[in-house]
């Protein structure tokens, strides 16, 4: 089990996700999952998240366009890791940030 959960709905951000995800692969912290879930895009974003092969990643699509809060609770509810990080499909993410945060995050569990 991963120590954190990383849920990246995308919808048409074929411009902006592999950028995304490589951010993501990235890190100086290794242990952690990356759920990519379409939301119904209709351009090739599927095809790029599907691209990956790193096996902490997880690509969920359902062919429906549901909308950002639907699939944010579906990725929570896909989590395996006590800890879970958001992201949207043009962020980028430093490359220590999951190095940094979970030592305050177990530090002090009212955080």
């Amino acid at each position: 089990m991963p120590t954190v959960t990383i849920g990246l709905p995308f919808h048409n951000a074929s411009a902006t996700l592999e950028a995304s995800v490589r951010s993501v692969l990235n890190q100086t912290y290794a242990d952690w999952e990356l759920i990519l879930m379409n939301d119904g895009s209709d351009d090739s974003s599927l095809q790029i998240a599907a691209s990956f092969t790193d096996p902490r990643l997880r690509v969920v699509d359902d062919g429906l366009r549901l909308g950002l809060p639907r699939r944010l609770n579906l990725l929570a509810a896909l989590a395996n890791g006590p800890y879970f990080a958001r992201m949207d499909a043009d962020d980028l993410m430093h490359p220590a940030r999951l190095e940094r945060q979970l030592p305050i995050l177990t530090a002090d569990p009212s955080v």
